[in-house]
């Protein structure tokens, strides 16, 4: 009966883990770019985060949140913590959120200069 237990606890705990890193809150088949300046660029786990200042159509600042990967991933692909800086320009592709809030998943950061920096072995659909 332990055995029993201890099976259905873990498959519960990885259906749940792998149930938030299935993307699901990513529209996959429309991704968009936008171009801004870096606010801040948080290098953590589950996710790096960039924080992209940009204009919104009213013509006011916004800043708009993008989900990156693991730093773990994210430094296989030649990410550091050091990568980004705040006022840096970048253009981002990116899977935007379903729920139609502003940001998304990172697909890809374009620098100024043209260098292209991607997390993930297929950046684009």
């Amino acid at each position: 009966m332990k055995t029993l237990t201890a099976l259905l606890l873990s498959t519960l705990v990885l259906v749940q883990a792998q149930a938030h890193h299935a993307e699901a809150m990513f529209d996959h088949t429309h991704p968009l770019t936008v171009t801004g300046a870096v606010k801040n660029y948080l290098w953590a786990n589950p996710h790096t985060l960039i924080y992209l200042e940009t204009t919104a159509p009213s013509g006011k600042p916004e800043v708009i949140v993008f989900e990156g990967g693991p730093a773990s991933i994210m430094k296989t692909h030649g990410w550091t913590r050091d990568t980004l800086k705040a006022g840096d320009k970048l253009t981002l592709t990116y899977y935007p959120r379903r729920d139609g809030k502003s940001g998304g998943m990172l697909l890809t950061a374009t620098t100024t200069d043209g260098k292209i920096m991607s997390w993930r072995a297929t950046a684009t659909p």
